[in-house]
């Protein structure tokens, strides 16, 4: 879910300029300023919100189950978005208060005075609003005038279900959202008057009646929603929904007044893991009136229909398509579900309505911009997404440029596709370094991330030329392409040309590869091409001067035949792994480019462990050395460890598990966030990483993927010369938990008698029902405790029947307790009942 505005105050500088040999060498770092506000501000639960190119809003860091997680209620109202975490537990309810940009405020201005904060000028009276007959966590009231539309701002933090509001006389439209984590959201609604005096407006959630966009697909099910309240001069409430709980509205009939749906919908069943087939986008508003049904029934056959490619980054990972449409007020409310990578999905959409979209890779590190799509009823051309080669794409808004004197650098999207789709990834590392062409070095800074900014000291103001080089690398289990990126730039300036820098960009494809961004053996086609920004294409004459290719990270490069066109042929060799490609351009301005990708794409040999220097992993221990049992729940986490050594320290690494091949997996689970490696010497180092928000219906969706996974640990060395990727370093058994119950009678019983024990072995369903359900055809122990001792025997061994129950006889001797013992299996958690004491007689 999305939902807030950030401007530059918000942000503090998190980096400073590294030192190149005196006090020549300048430059600041700071996070990105709107309209890309970059890292953003945090939320009480440890995520972060964000804008995202300057208009779509984005909430990251809560990286559970494709399709779950936290969820955020946000106000769009008197100029600000308040932005809250919808109730996981009371500890985590933070409300963040952000101003909206001034571009989105110079948006929203001509629409009306939503902007405005009522201010009374005559007396105003207490209104106390309160939501009746519901068990209320968290809650946000909205009021606003409705002849002026003027909005009011309700303190809406306070416990309990009630808030209050001073208000003029007037006519009034309310809204009260009551929206907790994975329970049904409410939208409620109320007008009221206010007159001479103090009053009470009530919110019966009883009242409310169930909205929903529904195909004649009956195999569909909602993956995620978003419902919202959106008021004449562009004010919003909500949203409502998230996953796939139920979202409930007060019908209402208020003239100019909208509810607006957003529903995904998939395949019942599907996962992260194993995506639906199908995907149905669906947007419907009710204006003026929602009635007392408010379920809109679609056919498939009405709706726009696109066949959607989505390219693997050279390993089969996980991917979220996310969309939000626009409908004339400011919004950016991202929802989506799983789709299949190294595959093909079949969407649906509401015809006529423009969709902004995203695409994110692993644990939503990898953020693809896609365009805004509108499609009409029928089938509509389909596109590929996330094709390699990943490299630089020139961003849409606030490139690197000049202005006061000083030059800001910011290339974030250094990982798009070959399509031209923008992209960055939030693990990757930047650094810049801005100089003359006289040594004299006007800025350098190392360690950054995408969000960050390098601002340099001032410069000359006479035409000069500069070097820009700039250097991206990144190590993840969810991309084994583009490990480093590097653009080495030189353009000419001066205080004349504030603006975007006059950078060259290329952009390369390599049309023969697979879906996994793999090219077969033989001859292999390059295109290349290369533009000017900000200058006259017929004055700047780009071309591209040269390409090379290299099967050895780079320490050996072969130069190609260019043709006129920018196209070349490598014959790759059968044992090459990976192909480096470098690229040079240049201008008319005294503008040029060499650009590296390394590892641009994959050969047709299999890679293997990576073994570079003396860097090493050992010590591996995942969960404490215990199995990694998940139950259905929500929010299930576990940590893993090891030990990195390497001679230069270690710079980081990273662990992640699968489940079948390394290349292609059947599923994967991802570290919610980097690996932290603490230095506990000059040469070793213990690196940590968490698994979080784990729910397995949404992340495996299958019991089938229960067993023995597989944990591939990378570390690389301080110095940059030195790696170790193994790929299967351990195996973890990751399993269903089970329960197991016991009970003996009767009780008490005489001394020789027959007692019967009974109990039930059940495991948890990671599938589509969900719970624990009986597990049939398992040996169990049946064991006694005598009173007074510590120590279990076992008295038998008795076998589960097809509903998973147990049932057993045993002669009645002495006092003690009762007991069955499970011992599990590769697929199951072991599982042991608490002992049912039994007085004999």
């Amino acid at each position: 879910m999305c939902g807030a505005a950030l401007t530059a105050s918000l942000l503090t500088p998190v980096a400073t300029a590294v030192p190149d040999g005196g006090p020549e060498t300048v430059g600041t770092v700071s996070p990105a300023p709107a309209p890309d506000a970059g890292a953003g501000a945090e939320l009480g639960d440890g995520s972060r919100v964000r804008l995202v190119d300057g208009h779509d809003i984005q909430v990251t860091g809560d990286t559970g189950g494709a399709t779950t997680g936290p969820r955020y209620s946000f106000a769009a109202t008197h100029g600000t978005v308040s932005v809250r975490p919808t109730a996981k537990r009371a500890a985590d309810r933070t409300t963040t208060e952000l101003p909206l940009t001034t571009r989105t405020r110079a948006a929203r201005s001509t629409t009306g005075t939503t902007g405005r904060t009522g201010t009374a000028t005559a007396a105003t009276y207490k209104v106390k609003l309160s939501i009746t007959n519901a068990d209320v966590v968290t809650k946000q009231f909205y009021v606003w005038n409705r002849k002026t539309w003027m909005s009011y701002e309700v303190g809406s933090d306070t416990p309990g279900a009630s808030a209050t509001v001073k208000l003029p006389p007037g006519d009034y439209f309310s809204v009260a959202l009551h929206s907790d984590w994975r329970r049904p959201s409410y939208l409620l609604t109320r007008t009221f008057s206010v007159t001479s005096a103090a009053k009470t407006v009530t919110f019966d959630e009883r009242a409310a009646k169930e909205t929903a966009i529904r195909t004649d697909d009956t195999t569909a099910t909602r993956d995620s929603s978003a419902a919202w309240i959106s008021v004449p001069g562009g004010g919003l409430a909500g949203f409502a929904g998230a996953g796939s709980e139920k979202v409930y509205v007060t019908p209402f009939s208020v003239s100019g007044v909208s509810l607006r749906l957003h529903e995904v919908l998939g395949k019942k069943g599907a996962s992260a893991s194993v995506p639906s087939p199908y995907r149905y986008d669906l947007t419907h508003s009710f204006t003026g009136t929602v009635p007392a049904t408010p379920v809109v029934k679609v056919r498939a056959s009405s709706l726009g229909k696109t066949v959607t490619k989505v390219a693997a980054p050279g390993t089969r990972t996980t991917a979220l398509l996310q969309s939000a449409p626009s409908l004339g007020e400011w919004t950016g409310a991202l929802i989506g579900g799983a789709v299949p990578v190294a595959g093909s999905v079949t969407e649906y959409t509401t015809p006529g309505i423009t969709y902004t979209r995203m695409l994110f890779h692993g644990p939503a590190d990898l953020a693809l911009n896609l365009p805004d799509r509108t499609t009409a009823a029928g089938t509509n051309a389909g596109e590929t997404l996330g094709a390699a080669p990943f490299q630089p794409v020139r961003r849409e808004w606030g490139g690197s440029e000049r202005g006061s004197g000083k030059i800001r650098l910011s290339e974030a999207h250094a990982f798009g596709d070959a399509d031209g789709h923008a992209a960055l990834d939030r693990r990757a590392t930047y650094a810049y370094r801005l100089a003359s062409a006289d040594g004299v070095t006007y800025a350098r800074a190392e360690g950054l991330d995408a969000y960050d900014t390098l601002s340099s000291s001032a410069l000359p103001a006479q035409q000069r030329t500069y070097t820009l080089d700039q250097t991206v690398h990144r190590r993840v289990a969810y991309a084994r392409l583009s490990t480093d990126v590097r653009n080495e730039w030189t353009f000419r300036s001066s205080s004349d040309q504030n603006g975007e820098l006059p950078l060259i960009d290329a952009r390369l494809t390599v049309p023969d590869l697979d879906a996994y961004g793999r090219a077969a053996a033989g001859p292999v086609r390059i295109r290349s091409s290369a533009v000017t920004r900000v200058t006259d294409p017929a004055e700047a004459n780009t071309r591209v001067t040269g390409l090379a290719y290299s099967t050895d990270d780079g320490a050996t490069w072969t130069d190609l035949t260019v043709a006129p066109d920018g196209s070349a042929t490598l014959d790759l060799p059968a044992t090459a792994a990976y192909v480096s490609l470098r690229v040079t351009a240049a201008d008319d301005q005294g503008g040029s480019l060499r650009r590296t990708l390394t590892r641009a794409f994959a050969g047709p040999a299999g890679q293997g462990d990576e073994r570079v220097g003396s860097t090493r992993v050992s010590d591996i221990v995942v969960n404490g050395g215990k199995r990694v049992e998940l139950t259905d729940a929500p929010l299930q986490e576990f940590t893993a460890r090891f030990t990195a050594t390497d001679p230069s320290g270690i710079a980081g690494g990273g662990m992640y598990f699968y489940k079948g091949s390394y290349d292609k997996p059947d599923a994967v689970l991802y570290d919610t966030w980097p690996a932290t490696c603490t230095p506990t010497g000059a040469t070793t180092a213990t690196c940590e990483t968490q698994f979080a928000y784990i729910e397995p219906r949404s992340a495996l969706g299958r019991n089938s993927l229960a067993g023995t996974w597989k944990a591939a640990v990378w570390a690389e060395s301080a110095d940059g010369t030195g790696l170790a990727d193994l790929h299967a370093a351990k195996s973890v058994p990751v399993v269903r938990d089970a329960t197991l119950s016991a009970g003996a009678g009767p009780e008490p019983v005489a001394k020789g008698k027959t007692l019967t024990v009974t109990g039930k072995l059940s495991r948890v369903d990671w599938e589509t029902r969900g719970g624990y359900h009986g597990f049939s055809g398992q040996k169990v122990k049946l064991q006694f405790r005598k009173k007074g001792t510590d120590a279990y025997t076992t008295v038998k061994t008795v076998t589960t029947s097809d509903t998973g129950t147990l049932k057993t006889t045993v002669k009645a001797t002495t006092d003690g307790y009762w007991r069955y013992a499970y011992a599990g299996s590769t697929t199951t958690a072991p599982a042991t009942a608490a002992g049912d004491y039994v007085d004999v007689r």
